[in-house]
């Protein structure tokens, strides 16, 4: 049964929801666990053979306590890691990491990450915010003159951030996607073969998942894909925040210090004919569209784009869709859905078009 559109014409977004659908580790909590095991833990273990108190993923600090030749008792993290290596426990190590998170800030010297890891951030979003709240830190301290700001610090946060975005593709590298039965019925539901009703998805994952139900559609003209912000065999992946409306960006940028925007969306836009494309295939293309969000919480680190898709009278309807993960649950299947309905009020200046434009709650279909 083919989904009611208000148009022939249909935006539809993938975000990491989506992947996670499908059972992939995506998240960033996934992605912040294979860090601890496999770039952390096994690095220790090297460098407790080798002795060797210089590594640029460590802090040098945190080193030289850790290739000291003698444990003391055991009260302090410096002397949990390498009792648990030397012993080759290394799944005691990682349960240690685990749950005591707040200690990696002391160990690794990427001291971004190590803040991300003492605060438990489990999405993509989040990341991104963390990173825009340090630059407005940053930004007060340039402000006041009390206190004292100092452009390495600045220079250090956004090579953290990099390091970060690098080992993220690498750890996406190491996921094979899958197919699902029941999305593929699902997609078939709302895209069409008729030649006169056009497709333009916009993946803000890394990942290709969604290009494997495309082959079905290969041939035809109606369906096209943009990858908007990179794909795994991209050179460069769009990494960053999102939100140039917001008042703390506006004050960044006319400081005139060109390192505060080195990972702002709306430069990374203009590196290559992705954004473009959104336009040229799809906005100014379609006469009017409806959008359909799979898997994408909509927030703000995403809002200068999605406003640009939503606030045109072009759009005439946007659908939202329930969780089938939780339809047991209807308390928990409603407040997700309404953390939805909230992050799209931020992006929809107009709550009179938010009201007219949302699938309402009791209309919305569930996505697998």
């Amino acid at each position: 049964m083919k989904r009611k559109r208000k148009s022939n014409n249909a935006i539809i977004i993938i975000g990491n929801g989506f992947d996670l659908a499908h059972n992939l580790k995506t998240s960033y909590n996934d992605f912040s666990n294979y860090f601890i095991e496999n770039r952390i833990i096994k690095e220790l273990q090297e460098i407790l053979t080798t002795r060797n108190d210089k590594h640029n993923l460590f802090d040098h600090d945190f080193l030289k306590k850790f290739t000291r030749n003698q444990i003391y008792k055991l009260e302090s993290y410096t002397d949990f890691i390498p009792y648990h290596l030397l012993r080759n426990e290394p799944d005691k190590l990682l349960k240690y990491f685990n749950e005591n998170t707040d200690i990696i800030q002391y160990v690794i010297s990427n001291k971004f990450l190590g803040k991300l890891y003492a605060n438990n951030y489990l999405n993509w979003f989040d990341i991104e915010n963390a990173y825009f709240k340090e630059l407005v830190i940053l930004k007060n301290n340039f402000l006041d003159k009390k206190k004292s700001f100092d452009i390495n610090h600045l220079i250090k946060l956004n090579d953290d951030f990099k390091l970060i975005k690098s080992e993220l593709k690498d750890y996406l590298k190491t996921i094979k996607t899958s197919e699902n039965q029941q999305i593929e019925k699902f997609l078939s539901s709302i895209i069409s073969t008729n030649q006169n009703e056009k497709f333009y998805i916009i993946n803000f994952n890394y990942t290709n998942t969604i290009e494997k139900y495309l082959t079905y559609y290969e041939n035809l003209k109606n369906v096209n894909l943009n990858y908007i912000h990179g794909s795994l065999i991209s050179e460069n992946i769009i990494f960053g925040y999102g939100n140039d409306q917001n008042s703390d960006y506006q004050e960044i940028k006319n400081f005139e210090i060109d390192e505060f925007l080195e990972y702002f969306k709306t430069f990374e836009y203009l590196k290559n004919n992705n954004y473009s494309e959104v336009y040229e295939k799809s906005i100014d293309n379609f006469t009017n569209y409806d959008v359909y969000v799979l898997g994408h919480s909509l927030g703000l680190s995403d809002k200068t784009l999605l406003e640009e898709i939503f606030d045109t009278d072009k759009c005439k309807r946007i659908h939202l869709f329930k969780r089938r993960d939780l339809e047991d649950n209807k308390d928990e299947l409603e407040k997700m859905f309404n953390k939805l309905l909230f992050a799209a009020s931020r992006i929809i200046g107009n709550e009179k078009d938010l009201r007219k434009k949302i699938n309402n709650y009791e209309n919305s279909s569930f996505f697998p």
